[in-house]
């Protein structure tokens, strides 16, 4: 049978370490909430909150890859997605327009792609590589560049390049790997010494 006496000395003892935890805690609160008054009065503050939570539904059930702004309040998605016995994949089928407004998105026709030229690119891309999947857009200054994957290496690419001027969309072709660029790591250039 436990002793009563000891029983309620470690009662006490729970209580004082609990009583001691919670006023450092609460100090510890208002010394953040003070350090934080003075770092917004520094360097400013933006206040958050969340607006409104949407998705973005596609025809197909996809992996989706990247989406690049195009103005507008527009925006296309790229993504990848496994058609199963279709034997021919369309542009619709691994890209999407969206118009942001109000918080929703809405789909749109996909008329900056419609070009002849990179349907026809786009159906050899597919019909001649048979593991090709979309990867990654990217704008260099005027030009939107749309790369793929064909192969296993990460250096097996396919590159379209469309010219982006004033809201009209042309398309340049397919053989444009070799100007396509990763973004510079840093904002400086890195001096060799020797």
């Amino acid at each position: 049978m436990p002793d009563p006496a000891a029983t309620a000395l470690d009662q006490g003892t729970y209580e004082i370490l609990r009583a001691r935890l919670t006023a450092h805690g609460a100090d510890l609160r208002t010394r953040l909430e003070k350090l934080n008054t003075a770092r917004q009065a520094v360097f400013g503050a933006i206040p958050t909150a969340l607006l409104a939570t949407e998705r973005i539904t596609t025809t197909h059930n996809c992996t989706p890859r990247d989406m690049i702004p195009i103005g507008g309040g527009r925006f296309l998605l790229g993504y990848n997605v496994l058609l199963g016995l279709r034997t021919e994949t369309q542009p619709a089928d691994v890209f999407a327009l969206y118009q942001h407004e109000d918080h929703q998105f809405r789909e749109l026709p996909l008329a900056p792609l419609a070009d002849a030229e990179f349907h026809a690119d786009f159906k050899a891309l597919y019909r001649y590589y048979k593991n090709a999947r979309f990867a990654k857009f990217s704008t260099i200054g005027p030009h939107l560049f749309m790369k793929f994957r064909v192969g296993e290496n990460v250096t097996d690419l396919k590159t379209f390049k469309w010219l982006c001027d004033g809201g009209q969309w042309r398309y340049l072709g397919n053989r444009f790997d070799h100007e396509y660029r990763y973004p510079p790591q840093h904002e400086f250039e890195w001096t060799r010494t020797h």
